[in-house]
């Protein structure tokens, strides 16, 4: 009775070191979820992906020049290099984008920050590992250092988007009007992928590129498809984002899966579930006209 009793109870809440990645998740999703609400709105979806892919070539370079787990202050700097030169060059061209389109430079920077990584990779004694570290990343060890520092951060960049949001509200879902109001929208463009940059580069530190991307894109792709209001938008992603976290690493701990991939997963069903519902409810709705 009793082995039956602690079957029913979450595996999550039975070890320690699950718990730090469940926080960690958490974390994720909390600032994520409001970042991917304006890559959408913008149209920009693989942004992400992209500075994520950047923010993992700065790190490969460090390994290359012996600044790899050893020097991970080195290491992390050396990546926030790179990303905020990659937010600063989205930031130039999307005031340009009548000359190069955004995506075009996005597509661009993934392909050849990924192309570099497997090449700086391939000169590394543990590059296969490297580069699953990189993609998948390592959730199940993240510490209590880490997540504290990831906590306090995001705090602050969520303060500067708290306290400056009008802005950056209006550059995102109305840019003619923000432009008509003499507003800097390249400033508030760097600001933006600066902040964002800051973000990424901590995420994929922890979280690998994969999970980094999905966190930003999936649960605020699943808000628009079910909500119109901004503020439920942000709400709604948030309550995915949990429910997934706490689902996936369930069921990586039952099933023995690699628990970010297992989340991603998890994120796409509950998406296409929520995708079916939404066309199930307005066939009955027509039906009932």
């Amino acid at each position: 009775m009793r082995g039956l009793a602690k079957d029913l109870i979450m595996l999550i809440f039975q070890y320690p070191f699950v718990i730090n990645a469940l926080i960690l998740c958490f974390i994720l999703t909390g600032i994520h979820t409001y970042l991917g609400y304006h890559v959408v709105k913008r149209e920009v979806i693989f942004v992400d992906l992209a500075l994520a892919q950047v923010a993992a070539l700065g790190a490969c370079f460090g390994i290359m020049l012996g600044i790899g787990r050893d020097h991970p202050a080195g290491n992390y700097l050396i990546s926030l290099f790179f990303t905020l030169m990659g937010a600063f060059l989205f930031a130039l061209f999307r005031s340009r984008k009548k000359l190069i389109p955004i995506e075009a430079l996005i597509g661009i920077t993934y392909a050849g920050a990924i192309a570099l990584s497997f090449i700086v990779l391939e000169k590394s004694a543990t590059g296969t590992e490297e580069i699953k570290e990189m993609l998948a990343g390592s959730i199940l060890t993240v510490s209590y250092g880490e997540l504290i520092f990831v906590g306090v951060l995001y705090s602050l960049i969520g303060l500067i988007h708290w306290f400056f949001r009008s802005k950056f509200f209006a550059v995102t879902e109305n840019p003619e009007f923000a432009e008509s109001q003499k507003m800097k929208i390249w400033f508030w463009d760097f600001v933006f992928y600066g902040t964002f940059g800051f973000v990424v580069t901590s995420s994929v530190k922890v979280a690998g590129v994969l999970l980094v991307f999905a966190f930003l894109i999936i649960p605020a792709v699943s808000a628009t498809v079910i909500m119109s209001n901004t503020v439920k938008k942000i709400i709604f992603g948030w309550l995915f984002g949990l429910i997934g976290c706490i689902a996936g690493l369930e069921l990586s701990l039952r099933l023995d899966w690699s628990p970010s991939p297992t989340i991603i997963v998890v994120f796409i069903a509950m998406l296409i579930t929520i995708v079916l519902l939404k066309r199930v409810k307005r066939s009955f709705s027509k039906n009932n006209e």
